[in-house]
């Protein structure tokens, strides 16, 4: 075999192997892509569930503060409420987060941990009217809101390319 057909071996090789790797790159970053995209999907829809399991929620609330429903009504639906509340909590256990947005999510799974808790002392309030349960939801509250804007803070960073 001539020295110039061997070099052509050799460079059609290395022509294939380079767009090989070319080819799995861009399947890897699209996958990546494609990965990220549900992911986010995922997250917007637990907050979306969030959100409207709360307004229910505290709409509720508003209809027995009103003495529209009767204390045991309102009990009979704030079962149900928590019941929704811990369902939400456990998917956030069965996301998969690409690795740089994990601890925004463990932040939001906090946060709705947070109001869970706070949620049970409310009823714990309408249930027994002692006030400190009321003060307990209002302390866990705040502590929800603030685990919401740290995640939220730490994922729009990791979303604009900033490492918070």
């Amino acid at each position: 075999m001539s020295r110039k057909k061997r070099q052509n071996i050799i460079l059609g090789i290395i022509v294939i192997v380079v767009i090989g790797f070319v080819i799995v790159y861009y399947y890897s970053a699209e996958q990546t892509r494609i990965k990220g995209f549900t992911f986010g999907n995922n997250l917007q829809r637990i907050q979306e569930d969030l959100k409207k399991i709360q307004t229910e929620f505290q709409s509720e609330i508003t209809v027995w503060e009103d003495g529209d429903i009767s204390k045991d009504e309102f009990l009979g639906y704030s079962d149900m409420h928590i019941s929704k509340m811990e369902e939400l909590v456990s998917r956030y256990d069965i996301l998969d987060p690409p690795e740089v947005f994990s601890s925004s999510v463990e932040l939001f799974k906090l946060s709705t941990q947070s109001q869970l808790e706070s949620d049970k002392e409310i009823i714990r309030w309408i249930q027994s009217g002692d006030i400190d349960a009321k003060i307990r939801s209002d302390s866990l509250m705040e502590e929800s809101f603030g685990y919401e804007m740290a995640a939220l803070a730490k994922f729009n960073a990791v979303k604009a390319g900033i490492d918070p």
